[in-house]
């Protein structure tokens, strides 16, 4: 191990050092290292994705977008809990998104003092398309790949994406509250 690699190591345990979790990291710093660096990589792919599409959005504007997508509808408090920001920077995220023609906000007519969010055709679009380019970055780094090298790779991934459901500190992936 290299110098630095030990020092990144050992500062992921001791971010965590008050964590259940810390005891279990001790032993696998070079799996989080490479969930790590393939994560900047994933990030990279999704800014570049994003990069020219009109109208603009942010990575943070855009997760809200496929929040939105995902559940059809939200009121604005439901997307602050998603986003794990407070209502009102969600607020302000979903005035920038009206302006922008992506997202429609209604009053909720059961509760007036709710907003309910609902994409447009474009915020659908924006999407579509973000996801066209993310597949065809993502298919132009897998192609250096082996081809069993990418099914581990899937499998691995797959097994991620799993514990990262059953997490409760994964905000992508936590249900919201009724």
């Amino acid at each position: 191990m290299t110098e630095n690699h030990t020092t990144v190591s050992e500062s992921i345990v001791a971010e965590l050092a008050d964590d259940d979790t810390a005891s279990v990291l001790a032993g696998q710093a070079d799996v989080v290292d490479a969930v790590l660096a393939a994560n900047r990589v994933f990030v990279a792919v999704a800014a570049g994705a994003l990069a020219n599409l009109e109208p603009e959005v942010t990575l943070p504007q855009f997760r809200a977008l496929v929040l939105i997508d995902i559940h059809g509808s939200m009121t604005v408090a439901e997307l602050a809990e998603a986003l794990g920001v407070v209502p009102s920077t969600a607020t302000r995220m979903c005035d920038r998104l009206v302006a922008k023609d992506l997202v429609d906000r209604t009053v909720d007519s059961a509760n007036r003092r709710q907003m309910t969010l609902t994409l447009r055709a474009e915020g659908h679009a924006l999407i579509a398309q973000s996801t066209r380019r993310r597949k065809r970055e993502i298919n132009r780094l897998l192609k250096s790949i082996p081809l069993q090298a990418q099914a581990d790779l899937a499998a691995a991934l797959g097994t991620l994406v799993q514990a990262a459901h059953g997490s409760d500190r994964t905000r992508a992936s936590r249900p919201l509250r009724s």
